[in-house]
């Protein structure tokens, strides 16, 4: 769902109104008129320059949006927005589509000395539909015939679509005047929004230098953190760069979140912690990053953590544990060598005082390695296995787990029985209810309930598939410590675990 490429590898080439159509595909400008591509008819550009350009690289892409944008077959077209009606949900026909798609693209393109990127991808996903009926520009012409034009724009935001006149009469309203849920923006200005930001990547160019940045400082003594980014941004002993702009304040968040959520949770858990020793007071910390994915090794990385040891002045080592199947070990540098997925050159504060950032990468699911090293401490062939003092899953999705098969089972059952500080967070509000419900199907003591978490990514991406909706990166949070019910005993079979002789044995 997060795919897009203002959030991948890609994501210094493209605006989204790039993807859209609606801005020039090669420099973003948005002229009087604009050159659509008479081939393909997804992407434009603001001169003859421009588009002669861009010929080679858009020329590939071109013929496989063409091809795609016919395989559909017609009489499968009229079932889908003709014959189907409210409350039939257009939206999943529409992500099968797209799905197919891509699969054509990804065999296909190999076969003429191309590959798959993530604006292919985007090209697909992001297509331009009508947020009435979702028909796209494709779909109207090959309902109504090939002399259909395009689909009009909001003029405004130049990111909402209608396929006519009155659909677009009878969305004006809900898109111009009405908030976005659990949001102080309209549809428009969110839009508007997710342009500025993608503009400034491009414009800048996604280096570490523009928008991997944290303050260089340490904290003499624990402040608990104020209420929104806009306070901590404004807070002198931040240091914010000079340069910096409202828009790459708010792209910076997106890594940022990750050290900022969970010392939110840290908070949570300390002012419910009792007579148990607070997380924020430790001198050692371990914390096991539970199903893991290629971003926050990526684009988060070390160096974000870094910003748990600044704020934690007792702090002394930070020992990060990267779990999940997810995850990678290597990556290709820019001179064409391995390098470790995760680097961290301390900054001269914490060179000065002499902190460390210690950090292990698990490709596998946790209650496996959990396993595996208590068995491993068992036999003598490895040390004693030691439960993180937190833990947290960055936007899981566990709760989108069908029946009583989740992988994720397993894993929350050791935490709760251990009694793990557990963080978990989500894109989207209906995520987070269902994750909610997991937990509780699961006996988790929750501690602190999902809620809008205040140091989610301010970058917003636009939801796939769907007529509007937008999603961040630790949209919103919650924390779980042990078990509700101490009775409770899993019904869960992880494979041989309940033929062992003791279950204590098995969770330590």
């Amino acid at each position: 769902m997060n795919g897009v490429s203002i959030f991948t590898v890609d994501q210094a080439k493209l605006t989204s109104l790039a993807l859209l159509g609606t801005a020039c595909l090669t420099c973003s400008k948005i002229p009087d008129e604009l050159k659509r591509c008479p081939v393909c008819k997804a992407v434009s550009y603001c001169s003859d320059t421009c588009q002669i350009g861009d010929f080679e690289s858009h020329f590939m892409t071109c013929s496989m949006l063409t091809v795609v944008s016919m395989l559909l077959p017609l009489e499968d077209r009229q079932y889908i927005f003709e014959k189907r009606r409210v409350p039939y949900d257009l939206e999943i026909d529409i992500s099968l589509i797209c799905q197919g798609n891509i699969r054509t693209m990804q065999m296909a393109l190999p076969k003429v000395g191309g590959e798959l990127t993530s604006i292919h991808c985007d090209l697909v996903n992001y297509k331009p539909r009508c947020a009435v009926c979702l028909c796209s520009a494709d779909d109207k012409r090959a309902l109504e015939g090939p002399e259909y034009p395009h689909l009009l724009h909001c003029s405004e935001c130049r990111a909402a679509f209608a396929c006519s006149e009155d659909h677009r009469a009878q969305y004006l309203n809900e898109h111009c005047q009405q908030l976005e849920r659990n949001e102080s923006f309209t549809e428009c200005e969110m839009n508007k929004r997710a342009f500025e930001d993608s503009l400034e990547i491009v414009t800048r160019g996604w280096t570490l230098s523009e928008t991997l940045w944290f303050p260089m400082r340490h904290k003499s003594e624990y402040a608990p953190l104020p209420p929104s980014w806009a306070e901590w941004f404004a807070d002198p002993s931040n240091l914010c760069p000079p340069d910096s702009s409202a828009a790459l304040n708010r792209v910076r968040t997106k890594q940022l979140s990750i050290p900022m959520t969970v010392l939110y949770g840290m908070e949570h858990f300390d002012g419910a912690a009792g007579d148990l020793p607070l997380l924020s007071s430790r001198t050692e910390l371990e914390i096991a990053v539970v199903g893991a994915s290629d971003f926050e090794l990526r684009f988060g990385g070390l160096t974000v953590f870094e910003e748990i040891l600044h704020c934690l002045p007792s702090l002394r080592r930070l020992t990060l544990r990267f779990i999940g199947p997810g995850v990678v070990r290597k990556l290709v540098g820019s001179d064409g060598e391995d390098r470790e997925t995760l680097e961290w050159v301390p900054c001269a504060f914490c060179k000065e005082k002499g902190v460390e950032i210690l950090h292990t990468i698990h490709p596998e699911l946790f209650h496996n390695h959990a396993e595996e090293c208590i068995a491993k401490a068992a036999t003598g062939d490895g040390p004693a296995f030691r439960w993180p003092d937190i833990a947290v899953t960055f936007n899981s999705g566990m709760g989108l787990a069908v029946g009583m098969k989740s992988e994720w089972s397993p894993t929350l059952e050791m935490l709760a029985k251990n009694g793990v500080p557990t963080i978990c967070t989500s894109f989207l509000e209906r995520e987070a209810e269902e994750d909610d419900n997991f937990l509780r199907r699961h006996h988790c003591n929750v501690v602190f309930r999902f809620h809008k978490n205040p140091w989610r990514s301010e970058a917003v991406a636009k939801m796939l598939y769907t007529r509007k909706g937008f999603f961040s990166y630790n949209n919103f949070v919650q924390g779980f410590r042990g078990w509700s019910d101490s009775s409770y005993f899993p019904r869960w079979d992880v494979r041989n675990f309940l033929a062992r002789d003791s279950r204590d044995e098995y969770y330590g």
